[in-house]
Order: C-alpha cells, then sequence, then structure tokens
C-alpha cells in the first residue's frame, strides 16, 4: 500500500489508452475521507466550479487529490441494476459537465464507469482537467459509460440514437437535452432510497416482556431488636498463695473461640494484603505468553442494521486473519497490532464499504453505509 503524504493509496484504475497518467483510490489518514489520486501531473489543480464533478482539494508532490462525496459509489458497481428514471438525470448532469468544460476550455480526457460516483440520484465525475494527448474531451467514452451503466436496458432507451447523433456531432446540446426532459416526464419519479439494491426490512422489535402485577399496599414488619450478646469476660488474674520463689502471676487463657476469632482478625489483613501486592505486580510486570490487544469501537451510518468486518490488509507483525468475517458491527472489535488496516464491511442488500482505519483509535470509527 503506498504512502503519498498523509494519502493512502489502495487500488488503481486503469485508463483506456495509452495514458501516461495513472489515477489511484486513496483515503485521507486525518479525515477518512475518500479520495482519488492522479499523477504524474505538473502544476497546481484548476479551481472547479463545475456542478457534478469531483473537486481538486489538495496537490501533493506531482499528484493532483479530488475528494469523493460520503457515501458515495462507482457506478461501475451498479452497471445494469440503475432505473431509467435515474439513469436519465445522471446523463443530463454529465452532458451539464462536459458541455461546461467546453464552454470554459477545460479538458475532460477520461470518461469511464470507475470515474464516474453516484448516490442517490447524483453522479460526480473525476478527473475534469485533466488533459489526453488523445482528445480533449471524451465524447466516446461517455457514450461507452452510459451503454456499461443501462446494461442490458441501452437498446430499448428512447433518447438512445439521440445520444449517440449528438456524440457524432449530427446533433445540437438543446435538442439532446429536449429529448431527455421529455422523457424524464414520461418516466414514474425516482424515490429518495436507493433504486438499485434493495435493503430488506429489519423486523420489528419484540414488545418488551410485561412486568408482573404488584399491590400497591406496603407492608411492613417490625421485629423487635434482638438482645444483645454479653461480651466476654476479660481474662481473670489468680493470685498464687503458696510460697514459691519468687512469687508469679498466673493469667488464665482465653476461651478457644474467642483465640479462633483473634487469630482470623490478624490473618485476614495479612491475607488482603498479600494478595493486593500480588495483583498489583501481575500488573507491572506482564508474563511472557502474554499478548496486546488494541480495541476499535465500530459505528454504523444509518444505524439499526447488523454488518460484516473482513480485514483485506494488515500492518506488519499483525496476525489477523485474512478475507475471513472477524466481527459483527456494531461493536468492538480487538486488533493484535498498532497499524494502518485496510477492512471490507458488508451489509445484505448494500453495496460493500472497503475504508482505511488507524489502530489504536480512540474514538472510535463510523462506517457510512452504501
Amino acid at each position: 500500500m503506498e504512502r503519498l503524504g498523509h494519502y493512502l493509496l489502495r487500488g488503481r484504475i486503469s485508463l483506456p489508452g495509452e495514458s501516461a497518467t495513472e489515477v489511484y483510490e486513496g483515503q485521507d489518514i486525518r479525515t477518512g475521507i475518500e479520495v482519488l489520486a492522479f499523477k504524474p501531473l505538473e502544476g497546481e489543480p484548476p479551481r472547479l466550479s463545475i456542478p457534478h464533478a469531483l473537486s481538486w482539494i489538495d496537490r501533493e508532490e506531482d499528484a493532483w487529490i479530488a475528494e469523493i462525496p460520503v457515501g458515495a459509489v462507482q457506478t461501475s458497481w451498479l452497471a445494469g441494476r440503475v432505473e431509467v428514471a435515474r439513469l436519465v438525470q445522471w446523463v443530463k448532469q454529465l452532458l451539464g459537465v462536459l458541455k461546461q468544460a467546453q464552454d470554459h476550455d477545460i479538458p475532460v480526457g477520461h470518461i469511464i464507469p470507475e470515474l464516474i460516483w453516484a448516490r442517490g440520484s447524483r453522479v460526480w465525475l473525476g478527473g475534469v482537467g485533466v488533459a489526453n494527448p488523445q482528445q480533449k474531451w471524451d465524447f466516446a467514452g461517455l457514450l461507452n459509460t452510459v451503454r456499461v451503466i443501462a446494461g442490458d436496458a441501452y437498446p430499448a432507451l428512447p433518447w438512445r440514437e439521440a445520444l449517440e447523433n449528438y456524440v457524432t456531432g449530427q446533433l445540437e446540446y438543446a435538442a439532446l437535452m429536449e429529448q431527455l426532459e421529455a422523457a424524464a416526464v414520461t418516466l414514474p419519479p425516482v424515490s429518495v432510497a436507493s433504486p438499485v439494491v434493495a435493503t430488506p426490512s429489519e423486523p420489528a422489535p419484540e414488545p418488551p416482556p410485561s412486568r408482573p402485577a404488584t399491590s400497591k399496599s406496603l407492608k411492613v414488619q417490625v421485629s423487635e431488636p434482638a438482645a444483645p450478646r454479653p461480651m466476654p469476660s476479660p481474662p481473670r488474674r489468680i493470685r498464687i498463695e503458696e510460697r514459691l520463689e519468687p512469687p508469679f502471676e498466673v493469667i488464665e487463657p482465653a476461651p478457644a473461640s474467642r483465640r479462633a476469632f483473634l487469630w482470623w482478625l490478624l490473618l485476614i489483613p495479612s491475607v488482603l494484603l498479600v494478595g493486593g501486592m500480588g495483583l498489583w505486580l501481575r500488573s507491572r510486570v506482564p508474563s511472557s505468553g502474554s499478548t496486546s490487544v488494541y480495541p476499535v469501537e465500530f459505528r454504523l451510518q444509518p444505524s439499526g442494521p447488523t454488518a460484516s468486518i473482513v480485514v483485506l490488509e494488515i500492518p506488519e507483525g499483525s496476525k489477523m486473519p485474512l478475507n475471513t468475517e472477524i466481527a459483527r458491527l456494531p461493536g468492538r472489535v480487538d486488533f493484535d497490532k498498532p497499524g494502518i488496516y485496510r477492512i471490507r464491511v458488508r451489509v445484505q442488500g448494500r453495496a460493500p464499504v472497503e475504508s482505511l482505519i488507524e489502530v489504536p483509535n480512540p474514538g472510535g470509527v463510523t462506517i457510512s453505509l452504501r
């Protein structure tokens, strides 16, 4: 796993053709936000004011860093599972990005599903401002991206021919937008929730068990205090009057029960003291076979479902099992070594979420479900 400043780079996104630019998915280890890193690129990234284009937030060495919106996923994950009404909205937004880039002479060299991130009815295109020597604006890439996302539904799209004519220069932008607007009117509205992956409904919580009926009357039983037990009398001193040289006093021994009681009074504090010192020494000097544990508390957003967590990459020295479910979330997960871990969180009916976490993490980790 490559590190670029305070960004950790993981999966590489392959660009079509013989592009000298490489693209990596990554994460800011300070904030946890997902990013795209384009490198090598010279100069400063452009300041974009184009809606639905990923914003450039940083430049690290020879790389430009773009921020991915929280909760957004690659459209390549959703290929063939997007309803037509939502696809129309996405296509309109992508066409708007390409049109504004043309108006401001900003290159858009690559348009592929892996560079487009979606959340609900909105999409964002990454790499706006990155030049491609073979083409300035990737109209063919836009058309191929729509084919991939639409899947088997592409041939039946009523505006398919208009989009193809626009890409080949046979139709104006305004005419294409009119057809897309007309198609959007005839289609059912897009639901607020994601239509791609249906999330199973959560079972209704069981009602709490009813408490047994209790009487509101209060019964008080008054008992007489027990009579005080007589205190044992002190040892008697007996004077021996016989003529002995020299005269001495004999003290009568205490009863056996009292001697045992006094013996326990002296023994208990000693036992407690020795035991306490043993526990203190054990905590100060760990045994050679003991292992350290680094707990991390995981939370899910939104809350409600349960998820499984799988470790994909581990730091040096860790023996955590890879590609195996190690726990259920939300809750605490114990790691054996400090460092950076790459994990995957999966909820049934939702797209999996991959994230980089740093251990130890006293504040815990919140996973945003997609």
